[in-house]
């Protein structure tokens, strides 16, 4: 588990590092959902990383700098390359839904799988059985995912009762309505609960270890400097933030730590 000292030092780093036309704002957003990732790695997981999903590639630089060996997929692995070059990651393209994986099994001690399989347009058992072969034995799957329970998406479900709204907006399905080919993954297909994430899991072959309900996105905007320049909109997320930190399950992010069975050969060892 890579503490919380070394975790700002890492963010910081990758944040400096952004460029003036970079992905500033996207790193703001997600801050606190990388953070998360890397406190949930498990002292004992080993060296060898997949991050599953890189673009736009912030956190594949946060593994990088903690220390981890990196690879990666993608479906556009090509969007990046310059940055995947310079960092020594090799990144290959990969439709889990479609397509075989790119590296051979038992290659990884440790697989990150974040804010992808909501974008999965089949159901994830599968995938996540061949993340399971990917992994040696005793390896680490850390997924995670928008939460189906969370409190701002149920809030808004119940206006949209009151108000005689479909659930889905219409600009939400047109747009959806008008994607084909793989550009249908820049949408959510579904969200889960985490009864349901756990159970594809154990349906998967791997044992859950740590489950996790994260507030990253109730934190975004509650930094002090907008309380003045946004005092309302700061204290609607305020109270958001205080009643999801009331009731764990109401909070934005599931984030699951599972585990290949078996026992990691260490190197050396027949």
């Amino acid at each position: 588990m890579i503490v919380r000292r070394h975790i700002n030092r890492i963010l910081a780093d990758v944040e400096a590092a952004i460029p003036p036309d970079g992905k500033r704002d996207y790193f703001r957003l997600h801050r606190d959902r990388f953070a998360m990732l890397l406190a949930a790695i498990p002292p004992d997981a080993g060296s060898r990383a997949l991050e599953i999903g890189v673009n736009p590639g912030l956190f594949t630089q946060a593994l990088v700098r903690a220390g981890y060996c990196v690879c990666g997929t993608d479906l556009f692995p090509e969007h990046r390359a310059e940055l995947w070059r310079r960092l020594g990651v090799e990144v290959r393209r990969w439709n889990i839904d479609t397509e075989p994986p790119p590296y051979p099994p038992e290659s990884f001690d440790l697989i990150i799988f974040s804010e992808v399989i909501e974008h999965l347009a089949n159901p994830p058992i599968d995938a996540l059985a061949t993340m399971r072969e990917l992994l040696v034995p005793g390896g680490y799957l850390l997924i995670s995912t928008p939460n189906q329970f969370y409190l701002k998406s149920r809030l808004r479900v119940l206006a949209d009762i009151l108000l005689l709204r479909p659930f889905e907006h219409d600009d939400e399905f047109q747009h959806w309505a008008n994607l084909k080919a793989e550009a249908r993954y820049y949408t959510h297909s579904r969200l889960y609960s985490m009864r349901q994430l756990c159970w594809m899991l154990d349906q998967a072959g791997l044992i859950v270890q740590r489950r996790i309900y994260g507030d990253p996105w109730e934190r975004v905007g509650l930094e002090w400097s907008r309380l003045l320049r946004y005092p309302h909109r700061w204290l609607g997320k305020a109270l958001l933030w205080g009643a999801t930190r009331a009731i764990p399950p109401a909070r934005s992010m599931l984030l699951i730590v599972a585990q290949r069975p078996g026992v990691r050969r260490r190197p050396g060892r027949t």
